[in-house]
């Protein structure tokens, strides 16, 4: 079945009706891509690109329609290609994204902003945890 799918694809869905794929495929590439994404082409323009090892966390602000905003720790490599969506490297700018993302005075990783939605991607083990820790 054309490589199972080109290997595993999974779809995150999170509650203000965003969606991420999750696209793990062979020679350890993983592509995270904002929507369903169903095609059996690799896609050429609006995704993550990581290794299937990497762990990263995705924010959605309304405040930035049509972005995404990604967090890992830098020691994967991850690269972007733009499209509809603009991709935004959350430790390139930590005071603007802190501002935007957080509550003020936010003491844990949890005190997100009302208008805010992230998942946390840990690829390597296949799942994603919403901002109140529920396992998808």
């Amino acid at each position: 079945m054309l490589t199972w799918y080109r290997e595993s694809r999974k779809f995150f869905n999170l509650k203000d009706g965003n969606c991420v794929t999750l696209w793990k495929t062979y020679n350890n590439v993983c592509y995270i891509i904002p929507g369903k994404y169903f095609a059996l082409i690799f896609p050429s323009g609006n995704f993550l690109k990581t290794t299937n090892t990497n762990n990263v966390t995705i924010f959605f602000s309304k405040k930035l329609p049509n972005s995404i905003i990604y967090f890992n720790d830098g020691s994967l490599p991850i690269t972007v290609v733009n499209g509809s969506y603009a991709f935004y490297d959350y430790s390139i700018d930590k005071i603007r994204f802190d501002k935007l993302l957080y509550k003020p005075n936010a003491r844990n990783a949890n005190d997100i902003n009302s208008n805010v939605d992230l998942i946390d991607l840990y690829i390597p083990e296949n799942y994603a945890t919403d901002k109140n820790a529920a396992k998808q």
